[in-house]
């Protein structure tokens, strides 16, 4: 889950528990800073793009004579 922060003062939380740390507005959090940030209406979601997995092609070999 990301989230970008539109409070006008930045946001502030310890997602780690211990150390609390300040999020500009403007920025894309992700993990617990962004579920706080979005309980707390100080951010909004942010689209998450998905990768997508594209194998390599297999290599056929020529008939053997």
């Amino acid at each position: 889950m990301q989230a970008k922060i539109t409070a006008e003062t930045g946001y502030r939380c310890a997602p780690t528990g211990a150390v609390v740390v300040h999020y500009p507005q403007g920025w894309i959090v992700d993990g617990k800073a962004a579920e706080y940030a979005l309980a707390d209406g100080a951010a909004t979601p942010w689209p998450v793009e998905e990768k997508k997995i594209v194998s390599a092609p297999e290599i056929k070999r020529g008939r053997r004579k």
